[in-house]
């Protein structure tokens, strides 16, 4: 099931990596470069949440909740210093890195979403007592 979901994320990141390429001549540079770093720092968000989560989901509810939580925080910690440090430190359009990691990690959220429910509920299954909740 990870890897179902570990190649969709990539195949959309390379779709939207296609789409930039093509849209680079009618961009200046900065923005496309804002663009780009975005796509990559939302897909990286992405692959390492099915990554921990597939690592915790079976490993109860407290695991999963822990692991979300980090998740959370680490990627307002990876996504905060690339706004900050683009936005001190570099040409890149800071605008234009914000408006992408917003809207890849909104895409992105999606496959998330679906995994964890369908891999909650397949945790549920595994239950002595029939539940479909985990912990």
């Amino acid at each position: 099931m990870t890897g179902r979901y570990l190649a969709g994320i990539l195949i959309l990141a390379a779709a939207a990596w296609g789409c930039l390429r093509a849209a680079r001549g009618s961009l200046p540079p900065a923005r496309f470069e804002g663009l780009l770093l975005g796509l990559g720092l939302a897909t990286a968000g992405a692959v390492s949440w099915i990554l921990a989560a597939s690592w915790t989901i079976g490993r109860g509810h407290q695991a999963f909740m822990g692991a979300q939580v980090l998740g959370i925080l680490g990627r307002l910690v990876v996504y905060g210093a690339a706004l900050i440090y683009v936005a001190l430190r570099t040409a890149i359009d800071p605008v234009y890195l914000a408006g992408s990691l917003l809207g890849f990690h909104v895409v992105y959220m999606v496959l998330e979403v679906r995994f964890a429910m369908k891999g909650l509920r397949q945790a549920g299954r595994g239950a002595s007592d029939g539940s479909r909740h985990v912990g």
